[in-house]
């Protein structure tokens, strides 16, 4: 069986996470992509977990405006900023769709599930629906379900550090060897 080297930037994630403690911010990132019109889009998304050594799993709806993004250009950067540990990591990579992605459907809550029985995201809200209305009562899996995987071929870390920040990168084609940079 292959053994998988977890990098050293992930043991640095890991260490700022913990130091945040139980703060659903600590799961939060800014996932920027870029449009049809070649201009970046950011937006919130929440960490779900790990595919891979260095690939973060992000759950979204097919219907929104990122998914038809990374169709167009796979290309993306997230931003995670954790205030306790003054650490900022951005990652560079490419987003696919996971295909086979019901053992995270089903991994999820009915509460979180029947968030994915809203209307399109973005259009203005019908005010003649109740909320209790457009919530599904089977909690199937719906189309709309996607799982994206984020493949990181780049990382960059910012400490902000007193008195001078700390800033180190890694590349995956450099088998994540760290090398400290000018912050």
């Amino acid at each position: 069986m292959k053994e998988i080297k977890i990098p050293m930037w992930r043991q640095e994630l890991k260490a700022a996470r913990k130091k945040e403690g139980k703060l659903p911010s600590s799961r939060w990132f800014q996932l920027c992509t870029i449009n049809g019109n070649n201009e970046p889009r950011l937006r919130t998304v929440v960490f779900r977990g790990w595919q891979t050594e260095s690939s973060i799993l992000i759950f979204t709806d097919r219907r929104s405006e990122k998914v038809a993004q990374l169709k167009l250009n796979s290309n993306a950067e997230v931003l995670w900023l954790f205030f306790k540990s003054k650490s900022q990591f951005r990652f560079k990579g490419k987003m696919k769709e996971l295909k086979e992605n019901m053992k995270y459907w089903d991994s999820l809550s009915d509460r979180s599930k029947s968030t994915w029985f809203w209307e399109y995201p973005g259009k203005e809200i019908n005010k003649n629906i109740r909320t209790s209305q457009i919530v599904s009562s089977d909690l199937n899996k719906p189309e709309s379900f996607v799982v994206l995987e984020f493949e990181i071929y780049s990382v960059d870390l910012l400490k902000l550090v007193t008195p001078i920040h700390k800033r180190y990168v890694w590349h995956k084609e450099k088998n994540w060897e760290r090398i400290e940079i000018n912050p």
